[in-house]
């Protein structure tokens, strides 16, 4: 199933080079970290492996749109790795 996006989300998704199977595969995947967004109490960060790069998935939780996607920072690293106990 292709993931919905917004305007925006499809062009970061496109500038960066990730593709809507990409996405998809972080949203399904079991090691895929879920966390509640600080700034938006409507979005969420999904946070997966793919192409051998930690990504967020930033989405609505209402609609399920992409907002965003981008590659992970130093903080959401640090996260994920001690969540998945890498």
């Amino acid at each position: 199933m292709s993931p919905k996006f917004t305007a925006h989300g499809k062009d970061r998704a496109i500038e960066r080079g990730i593709t809507p199977e990409e996405i998809d595969s972080i949203l399904a995947a079991e090691s895929t970290l879920i966390a509640r967004s600080n700034k938006d109490e409507m979005a969420a960060l999904a946070m997966g492996i793919s192409s051998a790069k930690l990504w967020v998935v930033v989405y609505n939780i209402g609609t399920g749109e992409i907002i965003t996607v981008r590659r992970a920072d130093k903080k959401e690293r640090r996260l994920y790795e001690q969540q998945k106990g890498n």
